[in-house]
């Protein structure tokens, strides 16, 4: 059997692994369009000071993901006791099988650490805690008057129930709408280049579905609680958590990326072929039009090469897929309402502009330890800040400067993705001197990232994008996964989990259009990782 899988990510390597685990008499081949390892999920290292693009965080609430990660990445738990690992949220269970570090003095670099999650917003020229917590700072940044007004706000939402119709009616609805202008409007439009009321409440459900001010007021009562009886926890293995609620999480020691190259470097180990460089130019269907059976790619003299395969595997952006899968002939395989739905689906494309710096501090000149700063300023550009010092200290070549990450959401060829790198850099030092987070004479040096289709939207077309999936569903040798595959807002465990299903259906013979569907179930519940025991039998 003979396999291709398009894009060296965590959906496609995690199917690469389990599919290798499953099956012996395979060939898989990967092809990856970039210079990186790990898709979104890469890690550039700039003079040794290493770049996490949108910031990671591993934690799953699948135990399945979970052990894959730490049985690649032992955890480091020389600074933790025991107990910390098996207690969260005032509950606990047994992490056997997660794989452990216990000795202080560690020579190996594959290991996670445990990490402390700190994210604020900065509104107004304060920092609030994300999630928002009910406390003095927050009612004293707040003002006592607009406290009062938030909480009728927040009433009055509960009252009148409505159907969300768009995304801003869906964060009023567990906010109210006082909450909603102040923490969520101006970042929204920010990162989607949308109102919140033109993009589908779809993206609230699963994004932020779990999370409210009584999940708040529960989890606040819950940690109170946990501090009079002394049970409070520091651990990871916060199972029964919003993802948003999470404190403690795992990182690998040189960022996300240091896990997908060494996972590809054991890959190649077992003769697994990875072609770097190498972008996909499109895939040729049998003249049924039933089989997706040859990838073309162009070789080193630019000459178009066709290589068939039993099964194709694609993390690749779904829009680009349809537009290139035709016939020997060059017909378009799919019909023209389809090549319409995919044409017009939307994405957000992404720019980080890594900063040196020797000092950060807060508005009141507190102490910067957050992991990220969400920014809902609307007289600046940049939307979220990450301190890389506090994801790992070894993502920093020395440690007595900060490498700090300035996040701007765009689309490809707008205004702003055109700028030039010295421009950028000049408006990226521009806006962290208005936010006061550093002085004139911090700098030090910068770079350039820029990552095209890194969030897939949901607006324009999206709401026929059941119509595309039906339709490519059909063809049982052609797999969809990942986040940008499905076109669905994924975290890396999600993405892994579809890639992981994708492989037991081709291992175990279970390939039908009913069964490709179940892999759309992942991230529609919240506990996913249960919902969709049903594929395997």
């Amino acid at each position: 059997m003979k396999v291709a899988v398009i894009g060296a990510g965590p959906a496609g390597l995690a199917f690469t692994d389990k599919l290798l685990e499953l099956r012996k008499d395979i060939s898989i081949d990967i092809y990856e369009k970039s210079n990186h390892i790990g898709g979104i999920s890469k890690t550039v290292n700039y003079k040794g000071n290493r770049i996490d693009i949108g910031g990671h965080r591993f934690f799953s609430k699948s135990d399945e993901v979970m052990k894959w990660w730490t049985n690649k990445f032992p955890i480091d738990i020389s600074t933790l006791k025991e107990s910390d690992l098996i207690s969260y949220q005032n509950s606990s269970r047994n992490i056997e099988g997660y794989k452990t570090i216990k000795e202080k003095n560690i020579k190996d670099h594959r290991i996670m650490l445990v990490r402390k999650r700190k994210s604020r917003i900065l509104y107004s020229g304060k920092l609030y805690d994300y999630p928002l917590k009910l406390n003095l700072k927050t009612i004293k940044n707040i003002g006592s008057i607009k406290i009062i007004n938030v909480g009728l706000s927040y009433l009055k939402s509960k009252l009148d129930k409505k159907e969300a119709k768009n995304l801003e009616d869906f964060i009023i609805s567990r906010f109210g709408y006082k909450l909603y202008t102040m923490f969520f409007e101006s970042y929204t439009e920010k990162v989607w280049g949308r109102h919140p009321k033109e993009i589908s409440p779809e993206w609230g459900a699963q994004r932020i579905k779990g999370l409210s001010i009584r999940k708040l007021i529960i989890d606040i009562l819950k940690k109170l609680l946990s501090r009079i009886i002394n049970t409070e926890s520091n651990g990871i293995s916060q199972k029964n958590t919003e993802t948003s609620l999470i404190e403690r999480f795992l990182y690998p020691k040189y960022g996300p990326g240091q896990m997908w190259e060494e996972v590809a470097n054991d890959l190649r180990r077992n003769n697994v072929n990875i072609f770097m460089n190498k972008p996909i130019k499109g895939i040729e269907f049998s003249s049924d039009k039933r089989k997706a059976e040859k990838i073309l790619f162009n070789d080193k003299n630019g000459k178009i090469i066709k290589q068939e395969y039993d099964y194709i595997i694609s993390t690749m952006p779904i829009k680009e897929l349809i537009i290139s899968s035709k016939s020997e002939n060059e017909e378009y395989i799919f019909p023209p309402e389809i090549l319409k739905i995919a044409e017009s689906l939307p994405y957000r494309d992404f720019i980080t502009i890594g900063l040196l710096i020797n000092h950060i501090s807060g508005p009141q000149m507190e102490l910067l330890d957050d992991t990220w700063i969400y920014v809902q300023e609307p007289n600046v550009k940049v939307g979220r800040i990450q301190i890389f010092n506090n994801w790992s200290p070894y993502l920093v070549a020395d440690k007595k400067n900060y490498w700090i990450g300035l996040e701007y959401f765009c689309n490809e060829n707008d205004e702003l993705w055109k700028k030039s790198d010295i421009d950028l850099i000049e408006l990226a030092k521009e806006e962290i001197l208005k936010l006061k987070l550093t002085n004139s004479n911090a700098f030090i040096d910068s770079t350039i990232i820029r990552e095209p289709k890194t969030y897939p939207a949901y607006f324009d077309s999206y709401e026929k994008i059941d119509t595309l999936i039906n339709c490519v569903n059909k063809i049982n040798n052609l797999f969809l996964i990942g986040r940008n595959g499905m076109h669905k807002y994924n975290n890396q465990d999600h993405s892994m989990l579809s890639g992981f299903r994708a492989a037991e259906l081709i291992a175990h013979n279970r390939v039908n259009e009913k069964s490709k569907e179940e892999l759309w179930h992942i991230n529609v519940e919240q506990e996913y990782h249960e919902e969709i025991k049903n594929i395997k039998e």
